[in-house]
C-alpha cells in the first residue's frame, strides 16, 4: 500500500475581495502584490488571500497566518480550517486578512499548515507615496469646472467596534460641511467615542487627496 502524500501548499495570491460558491471556486476582484500608503502607521488595510493546498486528509486541518517585514517578529494575522472537498486535486482556501502597516518595506505573510513543517511565504511590498500637493492652477481648475469635485468624503469604521465616521477633504475656502460630517483632523487621527481606540486618518486623507488630483489632473490634460 502506497503511503499517503502530506498536505501541501500550492500558491497564494491577494485580492481587494472574493466570493466562494458552493463548487469552492472562488472569484476573486483586485488581485494585488503591493500597499501604496500616504502615512504611517496606515488606517487598517483589509484584503483576502486565496491559498490552494493539496493532498489533504479526510478531515479538517487548521491554517495559520503571519506576517513580518523583512527578517523581523512574526505576528499572527489569522487562522483558518480547510476540509477535503471529494473529487478535488487541491482545495482553495479563502482567508480575511487586516493589518496596521507601521513603515514601508518588503512584508512577507507566512502560511503554516498547523502540527506541520509545511510552509508558503508570499511577499507584500509596501510603498510610501509622496503628499498630494495641490498647484494655483489645479485649485483653478477645480474652482471654475463644475465636473470636478472641490471635496470628497470617506466613510471610516473603527477597527474594534464598527462605528462608522464620515470625513471630508475639501480644497477651496469656505466650503460648508453638511452635518454629521467632519472634516480631517490636523492631527491625522481620532479617538473613537465608543470604544477609546485610535484611530490614524492620515493615511486615508492621502488616498482621498491623490484621487481629488487625478481627477483635475485628467481634465486639465483633455483641455490644455
Amino acid at each position: 500500500m502506497s503511503k499517503k502524500k502530506p498536505p501541501s501548499f500550492g500558491s497564494a495570491i491577494f485580492c481587494n475581495s472574493a466570493t466562494q460558491g458552493e463548487s469552492g471556486k472562488v472569484d476573486c476582484r483586485g488581485i494585488f502584490t503591493s500597499f501604496l500608503a500616504w502615512s504611517y502607521p496606515t488606517f487598517m488595510r483589509n484584503w483576502q488571500a486565496i491559498v490552494t493546498i493539496y493532498d489533504l486528509p479526510k478531515k479538517t486541518i487548521g491554517v495559520s497566518v503571519a506576517i513580518a517585514c523583512g527578517r523581523g517578529k512574526k505576528e499572527t494575522l489569522a487562522t483558518a480550517d480547510v476540509e477535503k472537498r471529494e473529487g478535488e486535486l487541491g482545495n482553495v482556501l479563502h482567508i480575511p486578512l487586516r493589518y496596521q502597516f507601521h513603515k514601508e518595506g518588503i512584508y512577507n505573510i507566512f502560511f503554516n499548515i498547523i502540527g506541520t513543517v509545511k510552509m508558503l511565504k508570499v511577499p507584500l511590498k509596501v510603498s510610501t507615496q509622496d503628499w498630494p500637493e495641490f498647484t494655483d492652477r489645479e485649485i483653478e481648475s477645480i474652482r471654475r469646472k463644475k465636473n470636478l469635485p472641490n471635496a470628497i468624503r470617506a466613510v471610516v469604521i473603527c477597527s474594534d467596534c464598527s462605528k462608522p465616521y464620515t470625513f471630508e477633504e475639501a480644497l477651496l475656502p469656505g466650503h460648508k460641511i453638511a452635518d454629521g460630517v467632519e472634516l480631517f483632523p490636523n492631527s491625522g487621527f481620532i479617538i473613537c467615542e465608543s470604544c477609546g481606540t485610535k484611530i490614524y486618518l492620515k493615511d486615508v486623507q492621502g488616498q482621498v487627496r491623490s484621487s481629488m488630483k487625478t481627477a483635475v489632473q485628467r481634465v486639465r490634460k483633455g483641455v490644455e
